[in-house]
């Protein structure tokens, strides 16, 4: 997949007109929104959707994502004294994400080792991009995350607004 490629985004809007169009009465656009980048996020970023993984995983990545996101919103709020809210469950789900997303980074160096790079970079374009930069995977994986919360939230929030 390159960056031009819009494909990944083919699922996704499928899936979301499919859902807007079978709904009835007032529909509550923000949470369809946020399935959707999600989908598009993880497609462009991991290689695959998170959809692409069985209805467990999806799920269990999905809350986790969505938890360690709403604890971060209100750590931010708490500024230098973020260290003070830190429950449990935030810290399971934050090491849950980072297991999906080290477990693609883990994929992408496998691909390559696999099959080379140039059939690696027609999956893992973005992966294999911050690795070649960083040259270390756990490094790799903290960016992607980054990059998810940056990609999926301010994208879900701009649709609902802007609709």
């Amino acid at each position: 997949m390159d960056y031009q490629n819009m494909s990944a985004f083919d699922d996704p809007i499928n899936r979301l007109v499919a859902e807007l169009s079978s709904a009835s009465g007032v529909v509550d656009l923000q949470p369809a929104f946020f399935r959707f980048t999600l989908a598009t996020t993880t497609a462009l970023i991991f290689g695959e959707a998170v959809e692409d993984l069985d209805d467990d995983d999806q799920d269990t990545f999905s809350k986790s994502f969505d938890y360690a996101s709403s604890i971060c919103a209100i750590r931010l709020r708490l500024a230098d004294f973020c260290w003070a809210y830190s429950p449990s469950e935030f810290r399971r789900s934050c090491a849950t994400v980072k297991r999906y997303a080290n477990h693609f980074v883990q994929r992408a160096l496998k691909d390559v080792e696999e099959n080379g790079e140039d059939e690696a970079r027609e999956r893992h374009l973005f992966i294999l991009d911050i690795y070649k930069g960083l040259q270390d995977p756990g490094l790799v994986c903290d960016q992607l995350v980054n990059v998810l919360i940056a990609g999926r939230d301010t994208t879900a929030c701009l649709l609902s607004w802007a609709l």
